[in-house]
């Protein structure tokens, strides 16, 4: 691990393989696709994942806030830049309006804020409606929203630029009464302000399980990122062979590794890590590595799963500690102190993906990769060619 100046611990992102994510998700969805990139890019970086994007060919990125918007200005990013979250104030409105930055607006105040800045700047706010269909999230209630949006559309300082809403699932039939209640809805705004407002609803869910719904901008998320929020067993996806390719070929950015820093015998009857929770019942080769769950890796993880270690599957052994990890090295007679440790990613012929590690700390991959991504030094690459298609769970 050259190159890490005096890191223990790495998380590698290879952005040439997230560039050609987007290239594949682009060509298969049927409306153009905004490139996610709030929450510092699902712990792949905010700012190099955006340029990596936008050299792909992506022309609108969603950020959470204005400062995640603010961040990608200091930057030459050719990109529209939306904020999902909206925001909260004068202030925040102002430097919205100043920017030209699109604002997924949800509540009367914010807009009439948002007007007001726009008023004052002598220009137009850009908004988005967020429209509530049954996430029971964000936005404004479907039944009432047609008329909300229709008397907002003729005030003078405000553009409206579309209609969102967010499905809570895909391919059931929640998921189709959200999509009829908002084509319906949008339906109706349009004749009444006889403007074509456009859609932007399907997420990465929603861009492999609906792809006939009539979508005007897609956000793309978690599938630039390598894993896909449907299962390939999903019933969503049945019969759908083009998206089971996609989720196929998708390439996994991330990478976590560490080291090993002590490698010692440990005899049957000793105890490993706090609490004693894990006796040794024979002699065991035990290695121990410093990354924990201060990096990323769950306590609630303890005793569970596997590193990989020397192109071999390394038990994870008691209680995961702040900053160190105990791993069973089994046969692994070769292993010594500076061995890499992948915690996510791949090794030899084995591999660890996001979703196998959600397993074992009962969450996601989206929480996986926000985590072990922030929390590590990040090292960025960019391969020049697509690799063969990635396994990891």
């Amino acid at each position: 691990m050259t190159g890490y100046e005096g890191a223990f611990n790495a998380c590698e992102i290879d952005l040439g393989a997230l560039a050609r994510n987007y290239k594949k998700i682009a060509e298969f969805s049927k409306a153009p696709v905004m490139g996610v990139v709030k929450g510092d890019a699902y712990g792949h970086g905010l700012v190099p994942s955006a340029l990596a994007l936008v050299e792909a060919g992506c022309r609108e990125l969603g950020v959470l806030d204005v400062w995640e918007a603010m961040e990608l200005k200091k930057h030459p990013i050719e990109a529209e830049i939306t904020i999902l979250a909206g925001l909260l104030g004068p202030e925040q409105s102002y430097r919205a309006v100043s920017e030209g930055l699109v604002v997924f607006a949800y509540d009367l105040a914010q807009i009439k804020t948002l007007a007001k800045a726009a008023e004052n700047l002598d220009t137009r706010a850009r908004i988005i409606f967020k429209i509530d269909t049954g996430m029971g999230r964000l936005g404004f209630g479907w039944e009432k929203a047609s008329y909300i949006v229709s008397s907002l559309a003729g005030l003078k300082n405000l553009s409206i630029e579309g209609l969102s809403t967010h499905l809570a699932t895909n391919g059931d039939e929640g998921a189709k009464t959200q999509l009829e209640r908002f084509y319906d809805l949008g339906d109706k705004i349009r004749k009444r302000t006889k403007t074509e407002i456009k859609f932007s609803v399907l997420a990465s869910g929603g861009i492999l399980a609906h792809q006939d719904f009539p979508d005007n901008l897609s956000r793309a998320g978690l599938l630039l990122y390598g894993y896909s929020p449907l299962e390939l067993t999903d019933p969503a996806l049945t019969g759908m062979k083009k998206a089971k390719n996609l989720i196929n070929s998708l390439e996994k950015p991330m990478t976590i590794k560490s080291k090993l820093i002590q490698v010692r015998e440990a005899k049957a009857g000793e105890t490993i890590s706090y609490d004693r929770t894990f006796v040794v019942p024979k002699t065991m080769k035990i290695g121990t590595a410093p990354i924990g769950y201060v990096h990323g890796i769950g306590r609630s993880r303890s005793a569970l799963g596997h590193a990989l270690i020397g192109g071999q599957k390394a038990g994870l052994l008691g209680r995961v500690c702040m900053n160190l990890c105990l791993f069973d090295l089994g046969n692994n007679g070769q292993a010594k102190v500076g061995d890499e440790v992948v915690i996510l990613g791949d090794q030899g012929h084995q591999s660890i993906g996001a979703n196998l590690i959600g397993t074992w700390e009962k969450t996601s991959a989206y929480e996986i990769l926000c985590h072990l991504g922030r929390l590590n030094p990040r090292f960025y690459k960019k391969s020049l060619q697509v690799k063969g298609p990635k396994k990891r769970a």
